[in-house]
């Protein structure tokens, strides 16, 4: 009997999904797409049907009809646009009101469509095309599709213009000192603020299409003669291997490319910086824009530029240095920490002083947990409090980070759920790890942290010993686009040393870094070191 009503209950479900799959096939087939082989007709409204064939219920999609004054009856012509990606005046101004005025009435009919680019209409780009497929792409990137009765080909107008939010200061890469711009969603904004900084033809800006239906735009930029050919190749190789229907962020893209899909640290850089950007193409790098998105690609990368900022070059280097070995330091205790504290605590106390030992043993009298359990606890509440105010709003958020994490902290102890040793040193881990520059290298740190702690909870210092060599021989073998992940310390380059946990003075950085293959691998001449010169000129000088 139950059999028979769970049968019946099941009908009706398997029927509705099997029509709804029909009527999704119906409005998939409706609508098709032009192969690159379908061209345009004479005829301009055999036209205007394929148009309206191909691009379907599109409300936004707006067809001007025009009258051509040519002959005595006029000829008949199309303008076609989608609303919200052009610049309606611009239309109104450069192309529909030439071309009702200013057209010659003695226009060679043969030669119409050259008269029109080159005399009435008043855009900086205009291109010629029969194909549809080309015409479609063009027309949902923001350009205007100029259709005229007896002509096979169709005029492309650039007068694209949407809505951008402008150029804002970078909100995950705060610095004090050094510029507060970077990059948005606009992909011409993002090359705009790279040609400022690097005002030479040596820029390369290589524009690629990715996705059936999103069509994102990417641009793969380089300095030439800098950079390595090999390298330019392999990420124009690697992002045409791409077959994807969408490509919506600079996520997906890194997922498609990057060295090993297993690895937990990335191999791939994002960063809306375009000062950061700019120093890694003067390095020998390519990156990587996708339109839509505020984050740009840096690659290759190499481990110690997670530790780097854009404000270490700004700051004297005594100072860069004691920051860079802050965040160093920073980094191994946001990394191993609580796992060292829990394979003492578990399985070692002979390691721990003895008046130490009385006050963590003091504290943990009433937990009734194990100590894996209570910094596991304490981690994932703080993970929760964390990412709760990521997604409120950020004044907030603010507040929810911070009392929540005190309100929580003090109920834990007084419940005895946790001991103040314990949450003293989460605490300190979750403010070793906000010290990290880069938001994923922080963020693949925490998930390392949880391997780490499980492998000392069950076997103590053995088990924490052991999973760090497995992390670091990982990370020896680990590449990003050939380039070794340690280096230039594992391998070993001596002259790569000047900008890692250390950075020299910039006059004593002449040469680009050698691991990323740079084919033109001097910076600046020698000798730039500042001071008096050595026969006192200077001194004269500076007196007179």
């Amino acid at each position: 009997m139950f059999n028979m009503f769970k049968k019946k209950a099941k009908l009706p479900e398997i029927n509705s999904s099997i029509e709804q799959t029909s009527v999704n096939n119906e409005i998939t087939s409706s609508v098709s797409s032009p192969s690159d082989s379908y061209v345009l007709d004479f005829d301009l409204k055999k036209n205007i049907e394929d148009f309206n064939k191909f691009i379907g219920i599109s409300h936004d999609v707006n067809i001007r009809k025009l009258k051509l004054p040519l002959g005595k009856k006029g000829m008949a012509a199309s303008l076609m646009f989608v609303d919200g990606l052009v610049d309606k005046p611009t239309i109104n101004n450069s192309v529909i009101d030439p071309l009702l005025t200013e057209l010659p009435e003695e226009s060679n009919l043969d030669d119409l469509l050259n008269v029109i680019s080159e005399q009435v209409i008043k855009n900086l780009k205009i291109e010629q095309s029969c194909s549809f497929s080309d015409i479609l792409d063009k027309m949902f990137s923001g350009d205007s599709i100029l259709f005229i009765n007896g002509y096979k080909y169709a005029l492309i107008i650039g007068n694209r213009k949407w809505l951008d939010r402008g150029v804002q200061e970078a909100n995950t890469e705060q610095i004090i000192h050094g510029p507060k711009d970077s990059f948005s969603e606009t992909l011409l904004t993002n090359t705009m603020l790279l040609r400022r900084r690097i005002k030479s033809n040596k820029l390369q800006m290589e524009y690629m299409n990715i996705g059936t239906l999103t069509k994102t735009d990417i641009i793969i930029s380089y300095i030439d003669g800098v950079v390595n050919p090999k390298l330019v190749e392999e990420v124009r190789n690697r992002l045409n291997r791409i077959k994807t229907d969408s490509i919506i962020g600079t996520g997906m893209i890194e997922e498609f490319i990057e060295d090993s899909s297993s690895a937990i640290l990335p191999q791939i850089i994002h960063t809306e910086r375009p000062d950061k950007t700019t120093a890694h193409l003067l390095s020998g790098g390519v990156v990587i824009l996708v339109d839509g998105t505020p984050l740009v690609l840096l690659l290759p990368i190499v481990f110690w530029q997670f530790l780097t900022s854009p404000e270490d070059y700004n700051e004297r280097v005594y100072a860069s240095f004691v920051i860079r070995s802050l965040r160093f330091v920073s980094l191994i205790i946001a990394l191993v920490l609580p796992s060292f504290y829990i394979a003492v605590t578990s399985f070692h106390h002979e390691m721990i002083p003895f008046g130490l030992l009385q006050v963590i043993v003091s504290g943990r009298r009433d937990v009734p947990f194990p100590v894996l359990i209570e910094v596991i606890l304490m981690e994932l509440i703080l993970e929760l409090i964390r990412e709760a105010g990521a997604r409120l709003p950020r004044n907030v958020g603010q507040a929810i980070s911070i009392v929540g994490a005190l309100v929580l902290g003090q109920a834990a102890i007084q419940a005895k759920l946790a001991s103040p040793a314990t949450v003293t040193v989460v605490a300190i881990t979750a403010i070793a790890n906000f010290t990290i520059p880069t938001f994923s290298a922080a963020l693949s740190i925490r998930s390392l942290r949880f391997i780490l702690m499980i492998a000392s909870g069950l076997y103590g210092i053995l088990g924490f010993i052991a999973t760090l060599f497995v992390m670091l021989v990982h990370l020896c073998s680990l590449r990003s686009f050939g380039v070794p992940y340690l280096a230039p310390l594992a391998p070993l380059i001596p002259g790569d040393l000047k900008d890692t946990i250390i950075r020299a003075p910039i006059w004593a950085m002449n040469k680009r870094p050698q691991i990323f293959g740079a084919i033109n691998s001097v910076r600046q001449k020698q000798g730039l070191k500042p001071g008096l010169k050595q026969d006192g000129s200077g001194d004269q000088e500076v007196r007179k």
